[in-house]
């Protein structure tokens, strides 16, 4: 069951009741969403808007990650570049809010990964039984 903020917009999943947090999200998937060339990403994460799918359910599929692995790419290649460089770009507090965010991104879609491997071993499962 899908749950609403104050403002009646679907909550996201992953932010856990936050409202704030939820609102966020809803910012940086709008902007995904229309910086997209690809339709079927912008129709994932309208589903996701309007609350017809789960952030964590299109996270994991193939057009999802498609979609954000180039970008993860060129987010990691500029901040090595920056690093490298001994550019200041951000202060202390930002580069460590950086890598809680970036640990925690990866954490999560080893966990999505590890779900979608569960998933195929019980379809598998299924299919031979």
């Amino acid at each position: 069951m899908t749950e609403f903020d104050e403002t009646g917009q679907p909550m996201m999943d992953i932010a856990r009741g936050d409202q704030r947090a939820s609102m966020r999200i809803r910012r940086d998937l709008e902007v995904l969403k229309d910086n997209s060339a690809n339709p079927e990403f912008q129709r994932l994460v309208q589903d996701v808007l309007a609350g017809r799918r789960s952030l964590r359910e299109a996270a994991g599929s193939a057009i999802f990650g498609a979609e954000m692995s180039p970008r993860i790419d060129q987010v990691e290649e500029k901040w090595q570049e920056a690093m490298a460089e001994d550019q200041e770009v951000v202060d202390e507090e930002q580069v460590e809010q950086y890598r809680r965010l970036q640990a925690e991104a990866r954490n999560t879609m080893r966990e999505i990964t590890e779900k979608l491997q569960e998933l195929q071993r019980l379809q598998d499962d299924l299919d031979a039984g």
